[in-house]
């Protein structure tokens, strides 16, 4: 089942979410390997990356070519959104950034609760200002569209910063900015006062849908082959972006997309270790994502004794 993106075409809808602290590019590429049509860095803030801060550029680490890969930015309004992008492509074109050319997709972070994002303004706290992201989305698509007409452009989104705003359905109202301008509109199917492992509410998917003609991309509550079919199947998004469920167990891609089973055998789990610390150490991988992938690795074996 091919999902086409604007101009991007992806073998399956299936997609790795972007994850602080776990994508780098050595799980994108294990997740690409195993079927994921499409990975995303971890969030990368547009004010610290216009400064062209060494470990925010280091965060676009777009090296692998398993599957395609896509960039997620932070930014505050149009105007901080228009440097960012028009930044990306200065960079591209320098020695030392050729692995940028490998970014096919990008897309806003409009999900992420921290205290910080809230305090400055950006992430939940911007949707239910509508007239704001109706111009994020349109300088998004312009400023993108104008240097490379083959890069996808989308955002991630909750369904608002609270219960309130939930049963406001005030993220509902981007829906006509999002058809207009954008290639792919994910939703994150709780608000954004919600805690990671509260249920995600898919009857928001299923009202999007009405509503979202642009590609809409499904996310929370995926956390194995058989939910993320479901979501698919009941919600009728386009697309399902799986996050915790590829922590878990990267392998979830490979039953997804067909190429085998859900669950690797141990020398399948060293296997991808072993491959995994090949990577981080040719790229310079920072020692947050060492840690936590180690760590990973070790539980996914001991549960296969």
């Amino acid at each position: 089942m091919i999902l086409s993106l604007g101009p991007l075409r992806l073998k399956n809808p299936y997609l790795l979410a972007p994850m602080e602290a776990v994508s780098d590019t050595g799980f994108r590429e294990l997740c690409g390997s195993l079927g994921a049509s499409l990975t995303f860095t971890e969030m990368v803030r547009g004010a610290s990356f216009v400064r062209e801060n060494k470990a925010t550029l280091d965060l676009v680490d777009t090296y692998e070519t398993a599957a395609p890969v896509g960039v997620q930015f932070l930014t505050k309004g149009p105007e901080e959104l228009q440097r960012t992008i028009e930044k990306f492509f200065e960079l591209r074109g320098r020695p030392g950034f050729e692995h940028f050319r490998n970014v096919k997709a990008f897309d806003l972070n409009f999900g992420c609760p921290s205290p910080e994002n809230i305090r400055i303004g950006a992430g939940p706290a911007l949707i239910k200002r509508t007239a704001k992201m109706d111009a994020i989305f349109r300088t998004l698509a312009q400023v993108t569209k104008r240097h490379d007409e083959t890069i996808a452009v989308g955002v991630k989104l909750r369904l608002g910063m609270n219960r309130l705003e939930k049963e406001r359905k005030v993220a509902y109202r981007l829906a006509p900015a999002a058809n207009e301008h954008l290639d792919f509109f994910t939703m994150h199917a709780k608000h954004a006062a919600q805690r990671g492992r509260e249920e995600a509410d898919w009857s928001a998917l299923h009202e999007l849908r009405d509503l979202v003609t642009t590609r809409l991309i499904g996310n929370g509550g995926a956390l194995d082959a058989e939910s993320a079919r479901k979501m698919l199947r009941e919600t009728k998004v386009d697309g399902v972006m799986v996050a915790r469920g590829a922590i878990r167990n990267p392998w979830i891609f490979r039953a997804l997309s067909g190429q085998g089973a859900e669950l690797p055998t141990r020398d399948e789990i060293l296997d991808a270790q072993s491959a995994y610390l090949a990577t981080a150490k040719l790229y310079g991988t920072r020692q947050k994502y060492l840690d936590f992938h180690e760590e990973n690795f070790e539980r996914m074996l001991q549960e296969r004794r």
